[in-house]
């Protein structure tokens, strides 16, 4: 009995030749895809990146100044770790709201029709602009905004309130609003596919309901937990809306400065390098969330 390998080795030459013609057919469409649209467009990042300014004007190079000017230079490096704190803070805060929607989504609505209410109810807000879901929250926070208007009108307070608008705190409040959706459905997927047989067996052994829930259901849902941190982190890490609407001065990120380099200063290469960084901060996030579900998937 031949392998599929050893088949293809012993097929007549015209065969082989027509098996490689459909194989590059097939290929042909993602390969160009991916070249098109990924590797072009990576390959410009390095080579601008690689390059100077002059008087507005592009020069080609290859030197690494722009990455020692990011690392070295304000306000590069602070803005970038106030963007990965931001984005961190983002990830967990989406978690942390979304998790026991998810938790209920999956097992405590027993009802179909109370199911696909709770679950439309989470993605309508995709149905609003992400403008106008930002927007609106500095007509609640501002200094004449529904907050201040209320506290205002029942005498408990003579002056707006400042501090609760044009800060990273703000920032933050308005991008786990805007991304927990993404980490409920992440999560809920996960939940949704711990079988009711282990559940049941935890019972049948004695365990309470918090023992079943950190024994079994938040182990398994772990992938969920991070699959939703990552995706919230990513979107969050290059907002540029929300700090431009409630953020001020000091909750810039590091989009806002990117927008600056290429719109502004026309300083392409420094744009293109930041782009690189983030890339590899991205990369090294999913490597590192690889490792913690493949570490909780081991122990289990």
């Amino acid at each position: 009995m031949f392998t599929d390998a050893t088949a293809r080795d012993q097929a007549p030459p015209s065969q082989r030749a027509s098996t490689r013609r459909q194989m590059l057919f097939w290929l042909a469409p993602p390969l160009a895809w991916f070249t098109v649209f990924m590797l072009v467009p990576y390959g410009l990042l390095f080579y601008y990146s690689a390059g100077s300014v002059d008087y507005m004007t592009f020069k080609p190079g290859f030197s690494a100044d722009n990455f020692i000017r990011l690392f070295t230079t304000a306000p590069y490096l602070p803005v970038l770790l106030k963007s990965l704190k931001l984005g961190l803070i983002t990830a967990i805060g989406s978690s942390l709201v979304g998790y026991p929607l998810a938790f209920c989504l999956a097992f405590h609505t027993r009802s179909e029709r109370n199911k696909n209410l709770l679950y439309l109810l989470v993605i309508v807000p995709w149905w609003a602009a992400y403008l106008v879901k930002a927007y609106a929250w500095k007509t609640i926070l501002g200094t004449n905004g529904l907050v201040n208007q209320s506290l205002t009108a029942l005498g408990l307070i003579r002056e707006p309130l400042t501090f609760l608008i044009y800060n990273q705190a703000c920032v933050a409040l308005v991008l786990i609003y805007i991304f927990t959706p993404f980490a409920v459905l992440s999560i809920y997927a996960a939940l949704e596919r711990i079988p009711n047989s282990l559940i049941e067996a935890g019972k049948d052994l004695g365990a309470s309901a918090w023992e079943i829930f950190l024994r079994v259901i938040l182990p398994l849902s772990l992938p969920g937990v991070i699959a939703g941190g990552v995706i919230t982190f990513s979107l969050s890490f290059g907002d540029f809306v929300a700090p431009a609407l409630v953020g001020g001065a000091d909750a810039v990120m590091i989009s806002n400065i990117v927008i600056n380099l290429l719109g502004v200063a026309f300083d392409w290469p420094m744009a293109a390098t930041i782009g690189i960084v983030v890339i590899g901060m991205g990369l090294t996030l999913i490597t590192v969330s690889g490792y913690i579900e493949e570490r909780g998937r081991v122990r289990l």
